[in-house]
This record gives structure tokens, sequence and C-alpha cells, in this order.
């Protein structure tokens, strides 16, 4: 159930994928968890973040959702998207819009993290 789910995520076809080789849906499967974990991290650090912001949980939990959800369509597209290529120029443009969303993730899911890591620090300089 939890294969399927994440061959689900991955944007492939489950009944194309049934007829084939165990590696080739472990390969899938494999991608779809990092695409659904990939949300799970942008709900955490964006909810984290709108939290210290508003102060509510409940618009959190909201912006966190629609955030996630967000990112988990637009990642999950370019996943699916993506085909094999020959020559490296045209198999990094075909990655760049990925490596682009893996930059905005990253700044998404670390800065919350590194504000609450020196929120004593920063309070300090605040007061001063």
């Amino acid at each position: 159930m939890l294969k399927q789910f994440f061959i689900l995520c991955s944007g492939s076809d489950k009944d194309l994928l049934v007829g084939s080789s165990e590696g080739e849906q472990t390969k899938y499967v494999g991608i779809g968890a990092t695409v659904f974990f990939t949300a799970v991290m942008a709900f955490l650090a964006s909810s984290y973040a709108m939290f210290t912001v508003f102060d509510s949980m409940y618009p959190a939990i909201a912006f966190g959702t629609v955030w996630s959800l967000l990112l988990f369509n637009l990642d999950r597209f370019i996943v699916s998207t993506i085909r094999k290529r020959d020559q490296f120029g045209s198999k990094f443009l075909q990655a760049t819009p990925r490596i682009i969303l893996a930059v905005i993730i990253a700044i998404v899911i670390s800065k919350p993290l590194e504000i609450k890591i020196f929120e004593k620090e920063i309070n300090t300089v605040l007061l001063k």
C-alpha cells in the first residue's frame, strides 16, 4: 500500500509499472518518497515560520498545507516530465527547474530553523 502511494507520488503510470521489474518499481518508489518527504519538510518549515509570525496554530497549519501541496504538485510535475537525454547540456537544462525548486525549498526550510537556533543571539542584538 505504501509502495503504491509512493509510486503515485512519483507521477509514474502505476499500470505500466505492474509489468516491469522490481528494480524499476523500487526506483519510482524512491522518487515518490523523495517528492513526498520534500513536501512534508516544506509543511513543517512553513508552518513553523507562520506560527512564529502569527503566533496561532490554525493559520500556520493552513498556510503549511497550502505551501506543501503547491510544492508537492510542482515537484511531482517536474520529476514526472524529466526524460533521459544523451547530452549533458540538455540534461542540465531539463533539470534546471528542479534545481531552482530545490534552492527555494532549501531556503524555506533552513531560514526558520536558522532563526530558531540563533534566537537568543538575535534577541540580544535587538535589545541593544
